[in-house]
């Protein structure tokens, strides 16, 4: 089943759901999908995977990305840390389904991703660190607003070459929300 959570155009972010397990299985122990992740050295066993997805579900912070065409999981996001005291949160997405990438779903997700950081839980800014070589999510991510804000140097050797670790984040006020305002906006119309 899949909970609506935020709705986009292509994609609804819906919360985590550990049932998933044997299809994302099947992503993070896909070298084209996790190249440019942490997981891309990782083998991650059905079991595993299960274990990962029931604590990420106790934390909340983590969606599905469901293609509104197929009504089907195409890939995960969530937030990798949040500390609401300094207003910012660092955040992760993966398009796992490899017939949706190039498709725009990646940033619209990461869009509904941000909106939720931004406006539900009052972040100041979001963050995400991406390396040199992946120049499809960097183009992603700059398509939502991210700027370079630092790099990390020779940071990730894969392939036998060194790439950088690009730090990159978003700041609220430089953020459009599509979702969280709009649906305040339509709470605020009398009847």
């Amino acid at each position: 089943m899949n909970i609506k959570k935020m709705i986009g155009e292509k994609v609804i972010l819906s919360p985590l759901d550990s049932r998933e397990a044997e299809r994302l299985v099947h992503w993070v122990n896909d070298l084209e999908v996790t190249l440019g992740t942490t997981l891309a050295a990782s083998n991650i066993t059905l079991e595993k995977e299960i274990e990962i997805l029931k604590q990420m579900e106790q934390g909340g912070r983590d969606f599905l990305i469901i293609a509104r065409d197929s009504k089907q999981p195409i890939g995960t996001c969530g937030i990798t840390n949040w500390d609401p005291v300094n207003q910012w949160a660092s955040v992760g997405i993966m398009i796992g389904d490899r017939n949706y990438h190039n498709q725009g779903c990646g940033s619209e997700a990461l869009g509904l991703l941000c909106d939720y950081c931004l406006n539900l839980l009052n972040c100041h800014s979001v963050r995400l660190e991406v390396y040199s070589y992946n120049l499809p999510a960097i183009a992603c991510y700059k398509k939502v607003g991210f700027e370079e804000c630092g790099r990390y140097h020779q940071a990730k050797k894969i392939g036998g070459q060194w790439y950088d670790c690009i730090q990159m984040e978003l700041f609220a006020e430089q953020f459009e929300s599509r979702w969280v305002k709009p649906a305040v906006s339509r709470r605020q119309v009398k009847a």
